[in-house]
């Protein structure tokens, strides 16, 4: 798999973090190149945040006293 970012060697990642006395588990993609990390929550969020900045009417605000 390609990084999205650099085009670089993504692996699959397989590891766990202890946070305060609980194990997590991780499974997800890291770039051997830049080291970004990505997973299918991540990857959901990235998607959610994209669709909001290209939304019709948010690059600027019209008012109705401004001439189009």
């Amino acid at each position: 798999m390609n990084c999205l970012r650099c085009n670089g060697l993504a692996v699959s990642d397989d590891s766990f973090a202890v946070q305060t006395g609980s194990t997590s588990d991780f499974h997800g993609w890291r770039c051997i190149n830049c080291g970004m990390i990505g997973d299918d929550v991540i990857n959901k969020n990235r998607r959610v945040i994209s669709r909001q900045r290209v939304s019709p009417g948010s690059e600027r605000r019209r008012y109705e006293s401004e001439a189009a």
